[in-house]
């Protein structure tokens, strides 16, 4: 529980609050909104006996009579008597900076806070043509390496007469997403955490406003000491967990106000942090019974479903079984006329605009948690690589589908999207987010054969809504690429490791050593010459310089070899040769082992995220606004601005730029 000790200590070194009393806004410094945003203004009064004349003021409007009476509380786990009040769901009209004002009389004093809230205009375009749809595409942990080590992986094929897509250094064809013609960094720190998770990264694209690590959509307030310095989360806490100030995000506001239809497509667990931003309030991630209630019964829609098309796995938390309710979430989607998918073969034979849920893994017995706040398993989907029936690479855990052998392809389960939010016979427009998220779950543990083929599958899922996209006539489909954060594997090079070692399971060495933290130990296998796990001691072959001491080298289960005259030739080689694989035409995957193979190697320095700045790649109308460095809050403004914004101008500059025939182009692109 390093959070716990962390959060604690600040608590106890710097006390958030003087003995005198008190009154601030549980929002943060920086408030963004749309115009109709809707967000919960909550007040917080501290070390008070009683609160009397109470008036909040935004602008020249008086909101006073939107709060309820100041309810006695206890903030912040200390014995001082506190009062909250609120005023959920509210929103401002009109665009501008607007001073949002509280004055109370506080134990016969008079206390004041503000806050300057920054409203954006919004009203959607139709610049001589439909309404404009969004698909946002999140590769999560996928940093720039991610997107190279697929790019070098999928594109380094070698066909049967020998000759390679990838020589002297340039690509034949680049990746889908590296096609698309504006390019960015997106800066992803949370307001806690330079190092952020993917529920306060996503809140801040989903909703254009920051958070601290765990939170879905919503601010800090003062009850967290309750469940975030204690690490006690459990349907206990719950009401303290599901009562911070919320803030509405893109999804919800584009579906309520404007009437959009609204998807998530993932490989995890439908109410994973990446997919819950799109539909859920929270202030822990892991409340994930309460997520899959309010996808179906979703608070800013008056109790309506959060979304027309959903697509994934984790069917936990929407059966009876899984539920201490014993609500059968998957009927009642059912029951409002929802379709219900459960394999591939099921999900090929839909068609046409049918709202959708489709849930493709789950535990062969669910059950509710003990903490009863989520379900006894999270179950995602298995990765690409296990899909493929690839056989793992040796310190890889062998694949395991559990019985769900006919899950869907990211691509497959994208143009189903697609299809069913597109062609509603009203022709609403929509916005989608689609999520590979075991780029994120295989880097965890280093497995970085699955992360790298997760990373194709989705860029095969760009793939397809840039066919569609750019097929259409209208033109009227912006295409968002970029991850919630990055995580730390890195390219060092190739391997010539042959199959016989690569694969084999029973070979292995075993590293034990000793620390003040006591004794510690990993295993290495043959397949480490293509990647080299966090803590494995490797040493800078250039310079030999290195913290380690030995053998200039990592410890392997076999011998390297060493050709004088060709250092490609070389088992282990860091600077030398250029990766090389076969590709399968029935899957159009490259496959992983074989004659001739040279496999990409990577290394890892951390078995978690990092505070790296991540890409953001962007085509259709308004890519033209993610040009740059940004912070991840502005992609949110950015998507909104595409669609309700004149973005004629910037458009055609993109299109003169790719049309030119005087100006570069990439090679490969």
């Amino acid at each position: 529980m390093k959070f716990k000790k962390l959060f604690t200590a600040a608590l106890l070194a710097a006390p958030l609050f003087a003995q005198t009393p008190s009154i601030r806004f549980a929002l943060p410094e920086r408030l963004r909104l749309l115009e109709g945003q809707l967000v919960d203004l909550v007040v917080e009064v501290r070390n008070a006996s009683a609160v009397s004349n109470l008036r909040v003021t935004a602008g020249q409007a008086d909101l006073t009579s939107s709060f309820s009476a100041p309810a006695k509380t206890e903030l912040d786990c200390d014995s001082s008597s506190d009062f909250v009040t609120r005023a959920n769901l509210q929103s401002f009209p009109t665009s501008g900076d607007i001073a949002l004002t509280v004055t109370a009389t506080v134990d016969g004093r008079t206390v004041t806070d503000t806050r300057t809230v920054q409203v954006r205009p919004f009203a959607p375009t139709t610049s001589g043509g439909p309404r404009r749809n969004v698909i946002l595409f999140i590769g999560d942990a996928m940093g720039t390496t991610y997107r190279d080590a697929a790019r070098l992986v999928s594109r380094s094929i070698v066909d049967s007469t020998g000759k390679s897509s990838f020589r002297e250094g340039f690509f034949d064809n680049l990746l889908e997403m590296d096609k698309m013609p504006v390019s960015g960094m997106s800066m992803t720190y949370g307001t806690d955490s330079i190092v952020p998770d993917s529920a306060n990264t996503g809140t801040a694209w989903a909703t254009g406003n920051k958070s601290f690590l765990n939170a879905v959509n919503v601010f800090a307030d003062g009850n967290d000491c309750t469940w975030r310095a204690t690490g006690i989360t459990t349907a206990a806490t719950q009401p303290a967990i599901i009562d911070n100030p919320r803030v509405e995000n893109l999804w919800q506001y584009l579906k309520r106000r404007y009437n959009y239809r609204t998807g998530i497509v993932t490989t995890a667990a439908v109410t994973d942090a990446t997919p819950a931003v799109q539909g859920a309030y929270s202030g822990f991630r892991q409340t994930r019974l309460e997520i899959a209630r309010q996808f179906r019964e979703n608070p800013m829609l008056n109790g309506r479903p959060a979304f027309d098309v959903i697509l994934g796995g984790g069917r936990d938390p929407f059966t009876a079984e899984g539920r201490p309710d014993r609500r059968n979430l998957i009927a009642e989607f059912q029951s409002l006329g929802y379709r219900y998918v459960t394999t591939a073969a099921e999900l090929r034979a839909t068609s046409f605009g049918q709202n959708t849920i489709g849930l493709f893994k789950g535990s062969a017995t669910p059950a509710p948690g003990s903490n009863g706040i989520t379900t006894a398993a999270d179950v995602n989907m298995d990765v690409a690589y296990d899909k493929l029936r690839l056989e793992r690479p040796s310190s890889e855990p062998a694949a395991n589908l559990g019985g769900f052998n006919d899950q869907p392809m990211l691509d497959l389960m994208t143009s189903k999207a697609i299809e069913f939010l597109s062609n509603s016979f009203s022709q609403q427009p929509f916005i989608l987010m689609v999520e590979a998220a075991s780029i994120d779950k295989q880097s965890h543990p280093n497995n970085a054969a699955a992360t790298i083929w997760d990373t194709i599958e989705l860029d095969k899922a760009i793939g397809v809504a840039r066919t569609w996209a750019n097929a259409r006539q209208s033109k009227d489909t912006l295409l968002v690429v970029t991850a919630d954060h990055d995580q730390s594997m890195h390219i060092i090079g190739v391997s010539n490791a042959p199959d016989a070692e690569y694969f084999d399971r029973g070979k292995s060495t075993r590293v034990d050593f000793t620390t003040s933290a006591g004794a510690q130990n990993f295993t290495v296998y043959g397949d480490s010459y293509t990647n080299v796990r966090a803590g494995l001691p490797f040493i800078n072959a250039s310079t030999t310089a290195s913290n380690n001491g030995g053998t200039a080298g990592m410890p392997a289960s076999f011998a390297a070899t060493t050709v004088a005259a060709d250092p490609a030739a070389s088992t282990y080689s860091t600077y030398f040769g250029l990766p090389a694989y076969r590709l399968d035409s029935a899957t159009g995957y490259p496959v992983n082992s074989g004659t001739g193979l040279r496999r990409l190697a990577v290394g890892f320095r951390t078995g978690d995220h990092t505070g790296s700045s991540v890409p953001v790649t962007a085509e259709g109308p308004g890519a033209f606004l993610f040009m740059g460095y940004m912070d991840q809050s502005d992609i949110f403004f950015k998507m909104a601005a595409a669609l309700s914004t004149d973005t004629t101008d910037g458009d055609k500059l993109i299109d003169a730029m790719r049309s030119s025939t005087v100006w570069p182009k990439s090679v490969g692109k």
